[in-house]
């Protein structure tokens, strides 16, 4: 379904002008705008999206926008969804929204949307694909958050594979994929991401993801946060670990001769030997 435009000038005339009123002890002010109600709502009304992948929140930043909405007013209305059960579930604006609570406000602007047709399948779906959609276009897009989030959506069967939750998100299934890899970091590094944010380029994160041994792993990715290292010379490291890789020949000689080149490099001398034993088989067996 086409998402409608909102006209901001209509929003804020609204917010203005609005004076038509609606049988419910919840909302007042209600008014129609491109087919989406726009009113005020009770705070105590609204609940989060239990989609939200949205972790936490910077304390500065929501004391920044606390300040600014006892000076000026709520500029840009919070966005929902009225529900089944009769609550309005955030779609969009989060902090505006905690902003208001903070500042023992009691009713906040909204720009709402009714799902209440919807199955509770669908509407749960709805909600993550909204919570998502508001997230992949922030610029300080949390990856963690984002591939904990698509995991969840994935374990609950929204959908039955990436291409299917690609399409429905908009974004390529090369981008979903990389997202996905975040979670496969070593734990150092997840632990990092979680507490101190330290970066949202999941490129180089799917770029650290491919160093195989855990300790090279987390040097390597804080040596790209304290900015030793670039994206591009992250590549340039895995390129070189591949192609730098120093072949090593095994020689089997039972019951015949047969050279096997492997790459051992990246092996141990148990897993050696280990392979030795495996190889004499498989060649006693067909030789």
């Amino acid at each position: 379904m086409a998402k409608r435009k909102i006209n901001a000038a209509m929003i804020l005339a609204a917010g203005e002008d609005a004076h038509l009123q609606i049988n419910d002890t919840a909302v007042s002010h209600a008014k129609q705008i491109n087919g989406q109600t726009f009113m005020e709502i009770d705070i105590d009304q609204i609940i989060n999206n239990p989609m939200q992948p949205r972790i936490s929140i910077n304390p500065q930043e929501l004391q920044d926008l606390m300040a600014s909405i006892k000076e000026h007013g709520l500029i840009q209305p919070i966005a929902v969804v009225k529900t089944q059960n009769g609550k309005f579930m955030l779609k969009a604006g989060q902090r505006r929204w905690l902003a208001h609570k903070e500042l023992g406000l009691k009713k906040i602007k909204a720009i709402v949307e009714d799902i209440t047709e919807l199955s509770k399948e669908e509407e749960e779906k709805k909600l993550f694909e909204v919570a998502i959609m508001e997230n992949t276009h922030r610029d300080n897009l949390d990856p963690l958050e984002l591939a904990l989030s698509l995991k969840q959506a994935m374990d609950k069967k929204f959908y039955s594979n990436l291409e299917e939750l690609s399409r429905a998100l908009s974004k390529s299934k090369s981008y979903i994929t990389k997202v996905f890899k975040v979670l496969s970091l070593e734990e150092e590094i997840v632990k990092d991401l979680k507490i101190n944010k330290s970066t949202n380029d999941i490129e180089s994160l799917y770029e650290i993801q491919k160093i195989k041994n855990p300790d090279e792993q987390v040097k390597v990715y804080f040596d790209f946060i304290a900015k030793k290292l670039d994206r591009k010379a992250l590549r340039d490291y895995n390129k070189n670990k591949i192609s730098h890789a120093k072949p090593e020949f095994i020689f089997v000689a039972k019951p015949k001769y047969v050279n096997v080149n492997i790459d051992t490099s990246k092996l141990t001398k148990a897993e050696k030997n280990s392979m030795m034993e495996e190889l004499e088989k498989v060649i006693k067996k067909y030789f």
